[in-house]
């Protein structure tokens, strides 16, 4: 008697659960009659129109800041980068021979016909934000389906506006990364799992969704471990509740859903290995990225010591919440448990450089909502005075305010960030032609071919400095002729920066040409002696424009083509001082005489007034 009581008592708790997390539903009359913000109040069972309207202005607010942050965000170095790789495509190159790049193919795949119909242009990365940007949405529209599932509609709507202003996911949300393809795929996957029965069908959505999240990065690597960490788990809390035939028919979907996340990135292996690329896809995107368990230390005793810490107590809540709820628990159990096993994966088999956490703030934000909202209702009903404003709005609404004052605070939207690199693409694209090389740390110019082939980022320079990837930069620049040096990202090691130094001259913002200062040897001395490293053609300007003279023995008429070695100019012009440079640069007016035309090139007039 007291098992079937206690049985019965289980059930009447869920079903109860279930009555009081469906929105109210209203009569046709009710909703003709009532006011549009109590239709929404009633639709995501909300607690009056009041809670409405402020759902409704802080979504438009955030709506507003989204904005803004793809016009005025600081650049990632990361966007650049892909951008590049995306741009190579676009010319016929082949990635991983042609082009480094360490992450999986899909999101250059995906936005290479794109880029080629916008063209080589300054303002391609807000461009490309705004191509991403839906995917943001969808991102939110996965949130509201979860939080709906899990809880309730009004938690769902919430969870979007908590976690859109949450500073460390809404300062990166916008960026053109493969993050945010990444995390909104994996989403929907989980989305579709938590969206009824299990059934055949499900499991091979579910799995092709997560198979293109593999196609995007490796790093879903852990997502299917976290997910099958979890489901584990939680099919041990939920065991009486399954039958044997039940739990023959969930090996067969898990089976498929195995199979279905595993095509995908095998067809990505095969069409690259049928292109004869394998040897440099598995360079790039495994053996690359495992340089970084060599470059640095491990934290696994660390990760195990949390792991002993967070493990039960994540364990024993999910039991409470299957013993109290069976029917809603479950899927909260299994989202709970993704987050902690995804965070522990993380702190203990991944390097701390590229450790992603955008995928479980997301799933956290709704469960941590869903807690919040609970809170408000236990507070409104148990206590008076103060708490009775949360009848107007709830705790996540006063979380979210904060948190709008603290994204103010920190990253005023106001501030254009952008206009650096706009202006290094800018002077790039005037100043160069599409075959000319670049040095550059990680393809910011974008739409030139760079002469060093591995991407300047904290991996490789790790491994630069313990001699693990050989630093020929120098070398590379002479024998590709490379006559322009990008400075916005100062990577290169010391070697490389002094070689830079003394070949190349600054004539705009983060832009140097080759060339060199031509000095006298004395007071009065009218005979010039340089060295030339990097062969190109050059020409021999002053401050006077009038440079006459003999170079190497021959009367100088203008720019002329100089070989790597010593060289002679005899001046017969009387001049404050030469400069020897890139002739392609004097051609299109970048040189260190001339008064900037726009604010990109103050740097080159502020060394005019110190070589003067």
């Amino acid at each position: 008697m007291r098992r079937r009581n206690s049985r019965n008592e289980l059930i009447a708790r869920g079903f109860q659960f279930k009555m009081s997390t469906r929105p109210a539903r209203w009569t046709t009359k009710s909703w003709q009659r009532g006011s549009l913000a109590q239709r929404g109040a009633d639709h995501f069972a909300m607690s009056g129109p009041a809670e409405f309207i402020a759902v409704i202005a802080m979504f438009g607010l955030l709506l507003v800041f989204v904005v803004l942050t793809v016009m005025r965000q600081k650049i990632d170095s990361d966007e650049p980068q892909h951008l590049h790789v995306i741009w190579e495509w676009t010319r016929g190159f082949v990635q991983y021979r042609d082009v480094f790049d360490n992450h999986m193919p899909l999101f250059h795949l995906a936005f290479a016909p794109i880029v080629g119909l916008i063209g080589e242009r300054a303002t391609i990365l807000y461009w490309m934000r705004f191509v991403l940007l839906p995917m943001y949405f969808v991102s939110a529209w996965c949130m509201y389906q979860i939080g709906a599932r899990l809880f309730s509609r009004r938690v769902g709507i919430w969870a979007i506006i908590a976690i859109g202003f949450f500073s460390h996911y809404y300062s990166d949300a916008t960026d053109f990364r493969t993050d945010n393809l990444w995390t909104p795929l994996w989403l929907l996957c989980i989305t579709v799992l938590l969206d009824g029965a299990l059934t055949l069908r499900r499991a091979s959505v579910a799995g092709l969704l997560l198979g293109l999240c593999f196609a995007v990065s490796m790093k879903s690597t852990l997502l299917l471990l976290s997910l099958l960490i979890a489901a584990g788990l939680t099919l041990i809390f939920a065991r009486k509740n399954i039958g044997k035939s039940s739990w023959l028919y969930l090996a067969l979907c898990t089976a498929l859903f195995l199979v279905m996340t595993v095509l995908i990135p095998v067809l990505v292996m095969i069409f690259f290995a049928c292109k004869g690329v394998w040897r440099d896809f598995r360079y790039c995107v495994f053996d690359y990225n495992l340089l970084a368990d060599v470059v640095y230390e491990s934290h696994f005793k660390w990760g195990i010591l949390i792991s002993a810490l967070i493990l039960p107590m994540a364990l024993y809540v999910s039991w409470r919440m299957v013993r109290g709820s069976p029917e809603a628990g479950i899927s909260r159990t299994f989202i709970l448990l993704v987050c902690v096993c995804y965070h522990l994966a993380l702190q203990i088999f991944w390097p701390p450089i590229s450790r992603t956490y955008p995928p479980i703030y997301l799933l956290a934000s709704v469960l941590c909502v869903g807690a919040l909202m609970a809170l408000s209702e236990q507070l409104i009903q148990n206590h008076a005075g103060i708490f009775k404003v949360l009848r107007l709005a709830p705790l996540p609404a006063w979380l979210a305010l904060v948190e709008i004052f603290l994204c103010l605070g920190s990253r005023p939207v106001w501030e254009d960030l952008t206009r650096e690199q706009v202006h290094l693409l800018r002077d790039i694209l005037a100043l160069t032609e599409p075959m000319d090389y670049v040095l550059d740390c990680k393809g910011e110019t974008v739409f030139r071919p760079r002469c060093f082939r591995t991407i300047l980022e904290r991996i490789a320079m790790k491994s630069i400095e313990r001699g693990l990837i050989p630093d020929d930069v120098p070398e590379r620049c002479i024998e590709t002729h490379t006559c322009v040096v990008a400075t916005i990202l100062d990577r290169y090691s010391p070697a490389t920066h002094e070689f830079i130094e003394r070949n190349y001259l600054p004539v705009a913002e983060n832009v140097r040409v080759a060339g060199i200062m031509l000095r006298r040897p004395g007071p009065n001395g009218h005979r010039f002696d340089f060295n030339v490293v990097i062969p190109a053609r050059y020409e021999i300007i002053s401050r006077s424009r009038n440079v006459t003279g003999n170079l190497d023995g021959v009367a100088y008429d203008g720019a002329r083509f100089l070989s790597a070695g010593p060289h002679t100019f005899e001046s017969i012009s009387i001049s404050e001082g030469f400069v020897l440079l890139w002739a392609q640069a004097v051609d299109r007016h970048f040189t260190l005489f001339e008064r900037p035309a726009s604010p990109s090139q103050r740097f080159g007039w502020r060394l005019l007034t110190h070589f003067s």
